[in-house]
């Protein structure tokens, strides 16, 4: 691995696992692909439009491995208790009369708009330089909550997808439970053919970190802990 990062911690123990590994199985979005913050702000434009206000930045990556109309689900019963706790029912019934997949499509607007504008994600190299490596040698996954029409176009667009032997998305019906449920991971570890013991699942939510170990894979990568991540680069910077 680069000497840039021999010194993190969490590529030292990675690098114990790495050789050990069958397959690596890795998360997509703000793993692969530095998608986090043009999310936040389609998530942030969409609340804005129907009227929820009770999702700021932090909740955001608390969620983070959720399918998105999971999240709408929460957010809109959240709001309608807050409201009929409040007496506030009838003043806010045109806010709510929204249903979790009405949000999800006007969210897919606002995010092709964030693109339109020239806002399109890169690649995480610090992760992307581990499928580089591995390519070739061992299968590699992509087991990923975001819609699959975006996570393909996301890779293929950053020249990657072709490193992956098979992408596992939420949205699949061989994909029963969502993340924290390990069934998207255990899966992937199917489709390339390698036992979940021996494989390494890379992540950077918490759900996705649960749902990998739930699944009996070898090792959770957690890539917020690498020192290049983006959001730990742009700490060092400020």
């Amino acid at each position: 691995m680069d000497k840039i990062i021999e010194t993190c911690p969490e590529t030292t123990r990675l690098a114990s696992k790495l050789p050990l590994a069958g397959g690596l199985v890795f998360d997509c979005d703000g793993t692969l692909l530095d998608t986090m913050p043009i999310y936040f702000e389609s998530w942030r434009r969409t609340c804005e439009e129907v009227g929820l206000d009770n999702f700021p930045l932090e909740r955001f990556y608390d969620f983070a491995g959720l399918p998105v109309r999971d999240i709408f689900e929460t957010l809109l019963n959240e709001k309608r208790l807050q409201n009929r706790d409040n007496g506030q029912c009838k003043a806010n019934e045109k806010h709510f009369n929204y249903t979790a997949e009405q949000c999800e499509e006007i969210k897919r607007s606002h995010h092709l708009n964030i693109e339109a504008e020239g806002r399109k994600a890169g690649p995480i190299d610090i992760v992307v330089n581990i499928a580089l490596k591995y390519y070739g040698k061992i299968p590699l996954a992509v087991a990923s909550s975001g819609w699959r029409d975006h996570v393909l176009d996301g890779l293929e667009r950053n020249g990657i997808l072709h490193l992956f032997d098979t992408v596992v998305t939420a949205d699949e019906e061989e994909v029963k439970r969502p993340k924290p449920s390990p069934d998207i991971f255990l899966v992937a570890a199917k489709r390339i053919k390698v036992d979940p013991s021996q494989c390494v699942g890379f992540e950077d939510a918490n759900l996705g970190l649960r749902s990998i170990s739930d699944a009996g894979f070898m090792y959770a990568c957690d890539v917020r802990k690498f020192s290049m991540y983006p959001r730990n680069v742009k700490k060092t910077n400020t």
